[in-house]
């Protein structure tokens, strides 16, 4: 056996194993170079619908978020999803990444360049416990919305439930690495498993309830991470001082009357391409309900409401047609 023909046997049995645990469809290349092996998971997300990672539910959600924050999200009409380092948990994927034995350098990576944005299913939108905790005790506002453009579509956006355990397909897969380490002791192995990992918690989290929307480097190039990813500084106690987010632009109606105008300076369509909302989510807000300690009474609340009304209107192209005139209790 020459250089050459073992070389393709070690890559057999490596992919021999990663096959034997992850479905063919997800893995969509493989190499070496001498001792190191390497293979990728695909960037389709058709390719996990056989998967657990493939949301098969109904594309309906509620997001908790500030005042503060919902506005943003409108007058710029886009929802950020934020790095990993923005996580309240600090050990936020290393809990899986740890029993996989990932490397620092490959969970630091991980950690900086796939950027995720929670939420729930929309049934849970009288969820006590989420209102307490991610709609800070009442105080904040719960965003509905519906995705309403074809999943299987998308190109580097994952929408899948969050898991609070990790599977034992890859914990087999482990020791069947190990062993193939042991066999061959100068051999170098990777698979970048971080978008499938970002969907594993903690049990101690399972009362989130968690639906997660991930990308991992949305960029094609360096320039283009230099110019769509920005940067937050934060100086609360107990929270990352800097984070990262990208921004998915939200659907606009572009053929309302609101957005369209014939004067190019005042015309406020949504420029993003034609592919845009084929190969990313297509996100449309349907309602928003804002908590009954957010800081003012019903009474005092209508003013805002008309207020909202007219601004999504403007902004986005659409009428929520049923927004909630009450506070939420």
């Amino acid at each position: 056996m020459n250089r050459e023909e073992y070389l393709d046997k070690v890559s057999d049995e490596f992919m021999s194993i990663l096959h034997k645990y992850i479905p063919n469809k997800m893995i969509v290349g493989n190499g070496y170079r001498e001792m190191s092996f390497n293979a990728r998971l695909s960037n389709k997300n058709r390719d996990f619908s056989e998967s657990q990672y493939y949301y098969k539910g109904d594309k309906k959600f509620v997001h908790w978020t500030s005042v503060q924050n919902l506005m943003s999200i409108i007058n710029y009409r886009e929802i950020r999803l934020y790095n990993l380092h923005n996580s309240s948990d600090e050990n936020e994927f290393v809990y899986s990444a740890e029993k996989l034995n990932l490397g620092e350098n490959q969970i630091d990576y991980s950690k900086k360049f796939l950027y995720t944005l929670s939420f729930c299913k929309a049934a849970e939108l009288a969820n006590t416990n989420l209102w307490k905790d991610y709609g800070n005790n009442y105080k904040g506002v719960a965003i509905e919305f519906e995705i309403v453009n074809n999943p299987n579509k998308w190109n580097n956006f994952m929408l899948s439930e969050v898991f609070y355990k990790m599977p034992n397909n890859y914990l087999e897969m482990k020791r069947e690495l190990n062993t193939f380490h042991k066999k061959y002791p100068d051999a170098e192995t990777l698979i970048d498993l971080g978008k499938l990992i970002a969907f594993h918690k903690k049990p101690d989290f399972s009362k989130e309830l968690e639906v997660r929307l991930s990308t991992y480097f949305p960029f094609s190039n360096t320039e283009a991470y230099e110019k769509y990813c920005n940067t937050e500084f934060r100086f609360e106690k107990n929270r990352p001082r800097e984070t990262d987010y990208f921004g998915l632009k939200l659907w606009v109606d572009n053929e309302s009357a609101f957005v369209k105008s014939t004067e190019p300076e005042f015309d406020k369509r949504l420029n993003v391409g034609e592919s845009y909302f084929n190969e990313k989510p297509q996100i449309k807000i349907t309602n928003i309900h804002f908590g009954k300690n957010c800081g003012i009474s019903n009474e005092e609340f209508t003013p805002f409401w008309r207020k909202l009304k007219h601004i999504i209107h403007f902004k986005l192209g659409y009428e929520i047609e049923n927004l909630n005139l009450n506070l939420y209790e």
